[in-house]
Formats: structure tokens, C-alpha cells, sequence
């Protein structure tokens, strides 16, 4: 009689303990915000070095390639073949500080501006939306290897490809563009670029 008492008793015996359990644990104990389970940061933060820019941002490119990249092997080893969908950019921009004294020449009626050149500024690979299409590597090749290889060689096509598509025209219109009507609102003359 005695045992069945007992044996009635261990699932409440259980239950109990199982509840106490899930208490302590979850607020007591082991609450995450105690000691233990603290993440402690710390950042040491130093300003190396300030640079004046004078870049005037006026032009970019978003460009969309597909690149095929093929390593032929030797006969003992397989070819190695990327296939990416890069999606890239590339800003054209003028450098102000190259504008001086001798670059404005004013006259009563007109101010004559030489311009600093065009030049692509930043070219880059948009690394989120880029996608690997496909990779077939050599029996002695690391995969990665291959695909920085060709990454390399799409970020360069995208300065080549901006060059061809004349963002340095586009760029050097645009300074004249927001240029002119600028130095005209300031000097109330004509504003002419060489």
C-alpha cells in the first residue's frame, strides 16, 4: 500500500521539480541579465588622420556585367570556369583644389573658367547584389581562389567599361552644368568654361 502511495506520488514529484526548474532558471539563476551572461565592450577609438578631400561628386554609373572566367589548365589537371552577375559602380568627380587663381579670369562682362579634368573617383563592386552563377575549379584550385581572381578582374572591367561609356564627358558636363549657374548667381556675368 505504502509503494502504490509512492508511485502515485512521482509524476506530482516530477511535475514539482520540473516547475521549480523552469522558475529558476528562467528567473532567477540563470537570468541573463546577472553576471555571467554579460557582454562587456570596449572600444578605443583613435583619429589617425584628417584629409581634405575637395572631391566634387557629380556622376554615377551603375553598371550590370556578366563575367565568364575560364583558367586553362594543363592536360593533367580539369579547367576552371566562374560565371558571375556583377553589379557594380563607378562616380565621377572633380577635384576643386586644383581650381586657383590661375584658373579664373574675370572680365567685365564674362568670368572664364578653366577646369580641373574629370576622373573616376570610386569604382566598385556592389558585393550584395553580385551573384556566383556558376563554379567548376581543377582538381588542385580552391574555389575561393578562383572567385576572387574573378571578382579582381570584374571590378577592373567596371572602370573600363565606365571610361568607354564616357563618364568623364558626363562628369565634366554636369560640373558645367551646376558650376555655371552657380558662379552666374554669385557674379551676375557670363560664365564661360575652357
Amino acid at each position: 500500500m505504502g509503494f502504490k502511495i509512492i508511485l502515485k506520488a512521482i509524476p506530482w514529484i516530477l511535475i514539482c521539480v520540473l516547475g521549480l526548474y523552469i522558475y529558476f532558471t528562467r528567473f532567477s539563476l540563470f537570468d541573463s541579465s546577472s553576471e555571467a551572461g554579460k557582454t562587456e565592450i570596449t572600444n578605443n577609438v583613435i583619429l589617425e588622420k584628417v584629409e581634405m578631400l575637395g572631391k566634387l561628386e557629380l556622376c554615377k554609373f551603375y553598371i550590370k556585367d556578366i563575367v565568364e572566367h575560364k583558367e586553362i589548365k594543363p592536360w593533367y589537371d580539369k579547367d576552371s570556369k566562374v560565371v558571375l552577375i556583377i553589379s557594380g559602380e563607378a562616380v565621377g568627380c572633380m577635384d576643386l583644389r586644383k581650381i586657383d587663381s590661375t584658373s579664373i579670369k574675370i572680365t567685365e562682362t564674362q568670368v572664364f573658367v578653366t577646369l580641373p579634368k574629370a576622373e573616376i573617383c570610386v569604382f566598385k563592386i556592389d558585393h550584395q547584389t553580385s551573384n556566383i552563377y556558376d563554379v567548376e575549379t581543377g582538381f588542385f584550385e580552391d574555389d575561393k581562389v578562383v572567385i576572387d581572381k574573378a571578382y579582381k578582374i570584374a571590378e577592373k572591367e567596371i572602370l573600363n567599361s565606365a571610361t568607354k561609356m564616357g563618364i568623364e564627358k558626363q562628369t565634366a558636363d554636369n560640373a558645367k552644368l551646376i558650376l555655371k549657374s552657380f558662379l552666374s548667381g554669385i557674379t551676375d556675368k557670363e560664365v564661360v568654361f575652357k
